[in-house]
């Protein structure tokens, strides 16, 4: 499914995988945001990164979390929304959208490890 003019934001949007235009996982939609428009409620951005997410867990994971891999939240704008569909396929690759950097510090933790 393309971009639809109505859709259910629990089940459509929020918790789904974030995928660039060429195919890479940069993350979650954590949250939605949405503003008054001419026809009601418009969704303008989704939220992606821990700041989405660290809330939810407990206050200790949560401070060990922030303290390692920060608190930050990446505004996608939601005209870069491509397609809706089991995944949220974006128009542009992530690293031009600010998404997947926690993914790439970690992952370059673990290469580290791997090779130590």
């Amino acid at each position: 499914m393309k971009r639809p003019a109505h859709f259910d934001l629990m089940r459509d949007l929020l918790d789904h995988e974030l995928v660039d235009c060429n195919g890479v996982s940069c993350g979650m939609v954590d949250d939605v945001v949405l503003e008054a428009g001419a026809h009601g409620l418009e969704v303008v951005a989704l939220l992606a990164g821990p700041g989405g997410w660290l809330p939810r867990l407990p206050a200790l994971a949560r401070v060990a979390l922030r303290a390692l891999i920060g608190g930050s939240r990446v505004r996608v704008p939601f005209a870069e929304v491509a397609r809706i569909s089991e995944v949220i396929e974006l128009r542009k690759p992530a690293t031009e959208l600010g998404l997947g950097i926690v993914d790439r510090r970690v992952a370059g933790w673990l290469r580290r490890l791997v090779r130590a």
